[in-house]
This record gives structure tokens, sequence and C-alpha cells, in this order.
């Protein structure tokens, strides 16, 4: 087994970044991660840029990287003396430095290869099944991975640069708005309740949020919040508050009409984790009522403690409340989060002068005292 390290592989790749602003790098491979960055986009397959990125870095740091042999521990002994992790060092240091420093590898999730088809794979190319849709950018990223094995250190370097040099204009860039708004509670809930209801942006918009929400009531170091339809998420909500690195409350949020069963499966879920105290966030115009003593029998059956929130005035009222700050300070503070966590699940760049567009709209000038008796 080749163990990749894992400092020199930071070395290189925050090196290849720094060349990258004045040097694209080989301009044959520009052309090649281009091609691949399309053909992932088409095919809704972006998890194979992050690969490709992983065996550019290997191979920059030991030409002997075996990229074929990417889960060591699955290689008979004497089979792939070179083999590598690949997962290892996509999670320990292409994730976290592409963050550092602005490269889009395709994915959010700090874990990019625990997806189809890598999570299932023995070793890279050993049938396993890739999606009709998928299959143009895996099997051309195949091809890059032949032509990537017959390289050394510097060529595979000059590679890396062109890949960073393509993937950080894939990166979304957001400007900040200048100036404060005056806002109540009132103004915070109905500007949310316009900009999730206009577009849901699959769901990023609602989920960012309600992360917000909870940021406000119990402190961003305190919520977590994954990207949508993550596979690799361990935690059963969309949003989760921590105690530590344990889930204590786990919060769903769905921006379309949600059944009576679906709340029934969330809640089972929570419970089989381990967790006792749930909230469905069920934001759609179209949601209907549900029947919540009902529910409420059958969540005392599993000691569940089970919340239902339907709208945003409720949510935003219950977070600026338990907030330690007095509401309108609090309500400040959720407009910020808010973009924060905008800016987390990728939604698209015009989103961000959206929200601030819906909030101006909505905010009022703040009130003047009044003024005391004249003598």
């Amino acid at each position: 087994m080749l163990r990749i390290d894992k400092k020199v592989a930071e070395s290189i790749l925050r090196q290849q970044a720094a060349l990258s602003e004045n040097d694209p790098g080989d301009e044959g491979w520009v052309d090649r991660v281009e091609e691949l960055s399309r053909l992932c986009e088409e095919g809704g397959a972006r998890t194979h840029v992050a690969f490709l990125g992983t065996a550019l870095l290997a191979k920059s740091v030991d030409r002997r990287a075996d990229l074929k042999w990417i889960k060591p521990k699955l290689a008979q002994e004497g089979e792939a003396p070179f083999a590598f992790s690949a997962r290892t060092l996509s999670e320990r240091v292409l994730v976290p430095v592409s963050a550092d420093l602005g490269i889009h590898i395709g994915m959010t999730s700090p874990q990019p290869l625990n997806n189809q088809p890598y999570f299932r794979m023995s070793y890279l190319g050993d049938g396993t099944p890739i999606s009709a849709a998928g299959r143009p950018a895996f099997d051309y990223m195949l091809g890059l991975i032949d032509e990537l094995g017959n390289l050394d250190e510097n060529a595979s370097r000059n590679a890396l640069r062109a890949f960073v040099g393509v993937r950080r204009r894939y990166q979304p860039r957001y400007t900040e708005r200048e100036g404060e708004l005056v806002l109540t509670p009132r103004v915070l809930s109905e500007t949310i309740a316009t900009f999730v209801g206009r577009r849901s942006e699959n769901g990023k918009r609602a989920q960012a949020c309600v992360a917000a929400l909870f940021d406000v009531a119990f402190g961003p170091e305190n919520v977590d919040s994954g990207r949508i339809n993550d596979p690799s998420r361990d935690k059963p909500g969309d949003v989760s508050v921590m105690d530590g690195d344990r889930a204590f409350k786990a919060i769903e949020v769905k921006d379309k009409p949600v059944s009576f069963n679906d709340v029934q499966i969330f809640g089972k879920k929570v419970v089989d984790m381990g967790l006792v105290d749930a909230a469905y966030v069920m934001v759609a115009q179209r949601q209907e009522v549900l029947d919540l003593p009902a529910l409420e029998r059958w969540a005392d059956g599993f000691g569940l403690s089970l919340r239902l929130f339907y709208d945003w005035d409720e949510l935003v009222e219950e977070a600026l409340y338990w907030s330690r700050l007095p509401a309108r300070e609090a309500a400040k503070v959720a407009v910020e989060r808010i973009r924060i966590r905008l800016i987390n699940v990728e939604v698209e760049p015009a989103s961000l002068e959206e929200w601030y567009d819906d909030l101006a709209e909505h905010s009022a000038p703040e009130e003047a005292p009044a003024a005391g008796p004249r003598f």
C-alpha cells in the first residue's frame, strides 16, 4: 500500500493553486478538464470531478500511485503494492484545501467519493453499474486516468494546475450588500416567505432559512445542516441541533406538501437513530393541516417529542424568542446567517441579491420615538 503524505499533498495543491493565477498549466489538460466538467454538468455526475482531482493530487505527490486500486484494503496481498486510499486523500486534503482556496471540486459534501459509483467499487473499472446519464462523463474520466497513469510528478503537477484553474471558474462568487436594514420579526418572516415561496432551488432556500433561524436560537457552532440530498449525511434531519458531536434535535424541512405518513417516517428515523426531539417544518403553500393529536399519540408510543411548523411566522417567533439577543437584534443576526447558509448550500449567486432585494422591499423605516410634551 502506498501512503500519500498529506502534508506534502497539501503543500503541492496550495503551490499549484498559487501558480495557476499567472500560469494556467498544461493547455491540453485545461481542455480535458473543461470537457469533463461539461459532461459532468450535463449528466449530473459531478463526483467524477472530485475523483479526477484526487487522482491528479496523488500522482503529483508520487508517480507510483496506482489510480485503479483506490481501496487498498480490497486488494489481495501483493496484487497492488501502490494502491492508495483515494477517499482519505480527498477528505483530508482535497476537500478542505479546495474550500479554503475557492476550488469547486464538483461536490459540496465533505465525503465526495462516498457517492455512486465510487463507494460501491472494489477498484476503478470493476464493472460497477454506472447511470446512463453519468456514463459519458465516467467513460471520459477513465480515459483521463489512463493518460495520467503515464505521467511523472512534474507533468502531473502541471495537469493539477490546469484542474485548479478550470475548477476555480466553477466556484460561485457572492457579493455582500452594503448598508444596514432596520427590520422587525414580522418583516423577517414575511421576507423569508416571499423569498422561499418564489423559487425553491430544490429545497435549498427553505433549508438555509431554517438552519439560519436555529443558528440564531442555539448558536451556529451548535447547528449542523447538510447539503440537499446528501447520501453521506449520518443525521436524521436536514438540520440538527448538536451537543458536541452528538445530535439531540432533528429538524426536517420541506417546501412541498407533506403527508401524515411522511411525518411518521421521519419520526421513526429519528427514534431509530437514538433521538427523542423532532420537528417538521412544512412551508408549502398547499400544505394541509395534519391531525396533530393523532400524530402526538403515535409519537408518544415511541417516547418522541414532535413539533410541527406550518409557516414562517411561528418558526421566526420561536427562534427569536429563544435567542439570547433582543428580538430585533436577533432578526438582524438572522439576516446575515441566512446569507451564510444560502452560500453554504450553493444557491445561485443571483439569489443573494434577490434575498436582499426582498428584504428591502418588506422593510420599513425604524419608528422614531414619540415626542415628549413641550412647555
